[in-house]
């Protein structure tokens, strides 16, 4: 009878240690998705391959809007792109000047790295929105 009852209180244990979230889950949740409202319509089309002034830039470039939203949400949750800090206030209710020009830095970074590798990505050419936002604090429209 001793047995058993071990026995059950195992399998109760085993099994309510096993409906605990995992480390994975965790990390999934925390990685929630940027609001789009936050991140402006890029104007230049991918594969144009040129920029702001000109400037040539990768066929690849801007990334699809989705695919960029979905980087820069993984990236705003690990709090970096790559070793870079980068802030980013996901509060679509927040809008002041100094916000908007730190949104603008972590998208730049996070879109010059896109492709994993520190500084191989996409140009802040690609994107004049970012480059404006930036510079004056003022969000383009979305």
């Amino acid at each position: 009878m001793q047995f058993l009852t071990t026995a059950t209180l195992l399998s109760l244990l085993f099994l309510s240690t096993s409906a605990l979230p995992t480390a994975l889950d965790e990390r999934a949740a925390a990685v929630a998705q940027i609001d789009p409202s936050l991140v402006p319509i890029f104007s230049i089309k991918t594969g144009s391959g040129v920029g702001v002034n000109g400037v040539a830039i990768p066929k690849t470039c801007p990334p699809a809007r989705a695919a960029f939203i979905s980087k820069l949400s993984t990236n705003v949750a690990a709090g970096n792109v790559l070793g870079t800090p980068i802030t980013f206030n996901t509060n679509p209710k927040v809008n002041d000047t100094k916000t908007n020009e730190a949104r603008a830095t972590a998208m730049i970074i996070t879109l010059q790295s896109f492709t994993g590798v520190k500084g191989v990505g996409c140009p802040g050419a690609s994107t004049p929105e970012l480059l404006s936002q930036q510079k004056t604090g003022v969000m383009s429209p979305s």
